[in-house]
């Protein structure tokens, strides 16, 4: 696959999240009763894709049906929710009874919690839409890339190779939309699995912008290389 697409569908996929958003949990009375029960505070137990579905409330709500808030140290022994706690899955919770919960399980609770956001009723089709909407951007952002690209040629081509021309911005549309649609599906299960999304999709926003800037490229925000510049300008003192 071509560098500007990889570039351009990895632009599209995180900046087509980062304009939508998210719903604060605080607003779920379902969740905050649950929260409130236990005396626990969200601290990235929730997947963020919930939040971001079409319906957030039906999808937490749906998503909490079969979860019991388990506490890492069993309250039989003391443990709180201040000590650490997740949301799991009834079965899992029950069976293990009054052990507490290993760093392992920990690991595996979460990815769980995860993968079930995925399968939530709405979330798979808002899943779809996103992948068309970042092929479409990415299809876009590539074909203007290619035309800033040879601007000069497209001046003076003639018409076998503009010809030419068009068919290699086609084909980088093409593989632009291929990486965009599946860099949206990447950026959607780390929207399951990852807290944070927010903060991290505006990094991954400014890092992919900075690489799809004309000129510099991959060292466009690279302040060296400014510096560089302005030492080979001439000293007025020089001129004398």
């Amino acid at each position: 696959m071509s560098e500007i697409g990889l570039k351009a569908g990895g632009f599209a996929a995180v900046l087509t999240r980062l304009l939508e958003q998210p719903l604060d949990a605080a607003q779920l009375m379902a969740l905050q009763e649950r929260l409130q029960r236990h005396g626990a505070e969200l601290q990235g137990q929730l997947p963020e894709l919930l939040l971001r579905s079409p319906n957030p409330e039906e999808a937490v709500r749906h998503w909490l049906a079969d979860k019991d808030l388990s506490h890492w140290w069993p309250q039989s022994q003391g443990g709180t929710a201040a000590q650490g706690w997740q949301f799991e899955s009834a079965g899992w919770n029950r069976s293990r009874g009054a052990e507490a919960m290993t760093p392992a399980e920990i690991v595996r609770v979460h990815g769980d919690g995860g993968l079930d956001a995925l399968i939530n009723p709405g979330v798979a089709a808002d899943m779809a839409g996103h992948c068309a909407e970042a092929a479409l951007l990415a299809a876009a952002i590539a074909v203007a890339a290619e035309v800033f690209k040879h601007r000069q040629a497209w001046r003076t081509a003639s018409s076998s190779e503009r010809k030419d021309l068009l068919q290699q911005a086609v084909r980088a549309a093409g593989l632009s939309a291929l990486s965009g649609a599946g860099l949206s599906l990447v950026v959607s299960l780390a929207l399951a699995l990852v807290p944070g999304g927010q903060l991290w999709l505006i990094a991954a926003t400014v890092g992919n912008a900075s690489r799809l800037l004309p000129g510099m490229g991959d060292r466009a925000f690279d302040l060296r290389a400014c510096g560089n510049r302005a030492s080979l300008r001439p000293n007025r003192r020089d001129r004398h």
